[in-house]
């Protein structure tokens, strides 16, 4: 929790935040010069050495490269995108119910990129603006997230994210929501099936649909749908009691190999409205997934 700020500093965080970005951006810029002008060459060991946002991942870099690969080749369908590792100030808080908190933030009216998936919704909404109907992007991205994460296996400050995202008009009978939910939720399927040729085993791998009161038709559409497509993903059903997602949220995990009896989720399929946000169309429809990708080798493989 956040201290309460003194009313001098309540003054001038409210005369900086009149200011334009423009103007705000060189004052910060000076205050980086003054600050790193101090720090010393130990300085940097130390904070190399302890702070958790800087120090170096756990994974083997050439061992994340070919599952990464192997997560681009599963999801064929969808265009591969190499995004910048910043983004416009609020991109996740804007359009999601989040925080800014949530996103490191530069002093360039930027952040740091939190979650790929909000990313992809800004191009979806530029194509989609452009006259494009269907889009489909994917992307593997290392992610920087400033909430303390639980000191275990697999969990760091940064980490890799494979994010697939779907977006375009509305159909009769939650047409584009089901279609999309579930082939991201093939694609997933068969980035683990690939990974078991790198070595992996998923037992117990299995999906739990989260489904709000309101979204009920859709939730049995989509189970229906996985039921008939996907028998080799069980699928159970739960209420839905996050105002994160519009209605639909699909979770898919399994046993730790090496940790009998030790669940762990993997990927996260929901339906958003930021494609109808973003480009002020009630018919767009949006579709994102993200699955931590790091977790796949450092944790399932035998």
């Amino acid at each position: 929790m956040r201290p309460p700020l003194s009313a001098d500093e309540e003054r001038l965080l409210t005369e900086l935040a009149a200011r334009s970005p423009s103007d705000r951006v060189p004052l910060f810029l000076e205050l980086a010069r003054r600050q790193s002008a101090r720090r010393r060459p130990a300085d940097l060991l130390m904070q190399f050495e302890r702070d958790a946002f800087v120090r170096a991942s756990d994974a083997d870099q050439r061992t994340v490269v070919r599952f990464d690969a192997a997560a681009l080749e599963a999801a064929e369908g969808f265009e591969a995108v190499l995004l910048s590792p910043l983004a416009p100030l609020g991109t996740c808080s804007v359009v999601s119910p989040t925080t800014q908190d949530r996103s490191i933030t530069t002093t360039r009216n930027t952040e740091v990129v939190s979650d790929p998936t909000n990313v992809l919704a800004l191009a979806c909404a530029r194509r989609l603006l452009a006259g494009e109907r269907h889009v489909r992007l994917c992307t593997v991205h290392q992610v920087v997230r400033p909430q303390r994460f639980p000191a275990k296996a697999g969990w760091s400050q940064h980490f890799r994210l494979f994010a697939m995202v779907e977006a375009g008009p509305s159909r009769a009978s939650h047409g584009f929501e089901v279609e999309a939910v579930v082939g991201h939720a093939a694609v997933l399927v068969r980035f683990f099936r690939a990974c078991e040729q790198l070595g992996c085993r998923f037992p117990g791998l299995r999906a739990v649909l989260h489904v709000a009161p309101d979204a009920e038709v859709l939730g049995g559409r989509i189970r229906e749908r996985l039921t008939a497509e996907l028998p080799v993903l069980p699928v159970a059903v739960e209420t839905l009691r996050s105002g994160y997602y519009q209605g639909i949220r699909l979770l898919i995990g399994a046993e730790r190999p090496t940790a009998e009896g030790t669940y762990c989720e993997l990927a996260d399929v929901g339906v958003f409205d930021w494609a109808s946000t973003l480009t002020s169309d009630r018919r767009m429809r949006f579709v994102a997934s993200g699955l931590g990708i790091q977790l796949v080798p450092l944790l399932f493989r035998v």
